[in-house]
């Protein structure tokens, strides 16, 4: 049984067997259109990892979860999936769902329940049997994912050159945000004798005058001098290189900001605490689509495994449920298990990505 999970920065495939053992893996590229995926191609070639050996007239079946496989993008994304699947040797086509459906197979075997996601998208939804009962968000970098991995990047890029001209509060962002982008070599370039090492220094001073140390000697709280104003040429190196990548390419960002929030930085914790108010806001919007009955919520993405976003969704959802949300597994194997399920056959138990 094949099973796929295709989403905007990274493609995943696994064939289990009947049993639900794992019989091989496989990945590719991101597969969602809308922010820059070759859609057939990502799954080609993670279904031709995965299958390796395997005698294509074995596979009695599968489930593809591809992003942006909404009503808007479906007929597309059918049409990838059966031309991959025609392509490997496989009989038949694979059923097509959201990359939000297996999000939720994958933390749970329940056919009805909550997911809240944050990866290259974010949003929360309502699914029955795989299908989506109720939606928030969820429609892309451009229009909404308000809370993913992505938004978290674009709003430390903002912030970042925000700060640099003046419009902005003084932020670790500053500095951590150019390196992530165009690496410390690069960065160092635009570094002339006066500005080099500031930031640091002034970090440094603070921690002197104990401004590092929090109320009863807890946690550090880093708090950024002003420094003096950058060399404009980085400002410019940033953008270009925001603008010429797709845009899933900002989500690389997001533990950037996870890191700078972890260590105080007012700015960082501002952006990450609104990521969690918007992924609660939107468990908000489609709960009342549950009936009233009990259901299990599930989390899932890049940004709901840990750090402060996670942190502060999983208070929430304990606050709103009055239980502990369940933690999704690897995506791949939460839409092989949707396909065994479809079948009559045990589903495994969630599994991490790689295990």
């Amino acid at each position: 049984m094949v099973g796929i999970d295709a989403g905007g920065t990274k493609t995943r495939c696994v064939v289990l067997t009947l049993g639900g053992a794992l019989a091989g893996a496989g990945t590719g590229p991101g597969a969602n259109p809308n922010s820059g995926g070759d859609t057939a191609g990502a799954l080609s070639e993670a279904l031709t990892e995965a299958l390796g050996s395997i005698d294509p007239a074995q596979v009695i079946g599968g489930v593809f979860g591809i992003a942006g496989a909404g009503s808007a993008g479906r007929p597309a994304a059918v049409a990838a999936a059966r031309r991959a699947w025609q392509t490997s040797g496989l009989r038949g086509s694979p059923a097509v769902v959201t990359d939000i459906a297996v999000a939720f197979a994958a933390g749970t075997s329940a056919e009805k329940g909550i997911v809240v996601f944050s990866g290259t998208g974010a949003g929360a939804a309502v699914i029955n049997d795989g299908a989506i009962v109720q939606r928030a968000d969820g429609y892309g970098w451009l229009v909404g994912d308000e809370g993913s991995a992505v938004w978290l990047g674009r709003e430390a890029v903002r912030a970042a050159l925000a700060a640099f001209d003046g419009r902005g509060s003084p932020t670790l962002l500053t500095e951590s945000v150019p390196r992530a982008l165009l690496g410390p070599g690069a960065v160092a370039e635009f570094a002339t004798p006066r500005h080099r090492g500031r930031h640091r220094r002034a970090l440094a001073l603070a921690g002197a005058a104990g401004d590092l140390t929090g109320p009863g000697g807890g946690t550090a709280v880093l708090i950024p001098r002003p420094a003096a104003p950058p060399d404009p040429r980085l400002a410019q190196a940033i953008v270009k290189e925001v603008y010429g990548r797709p845009p899933a390419a900002l989500g690389r960002l997001g533990p950037v900001v996870a890191a700078a929030a972890a260590a105080g930085d007012d700015v960082a914790r501002r952006i990450t605490e609104e990521a969690a108010a918007v992924l609660l806001r939107d468990v908000d919007a489609v709960r009342p689509a549950l009936g009233g009955s009990y259901a299990p919520v599930v989390m899932h993405g890049s940004v709901l495994r840990d750090g402060p976003v996670a942190d502060a969704v999983r208070a929430g959802l304990r606050d709103r449920f009055a239980a502990d949300p369940r933690s999704a597994g690897d995506g791949a194997v939460g839409a092989a298990g949707m396909a065994l399920r479809r079948l009559g056959y045990p589903v495994p138990g969630p599994r991490r990505a790689g295990s």
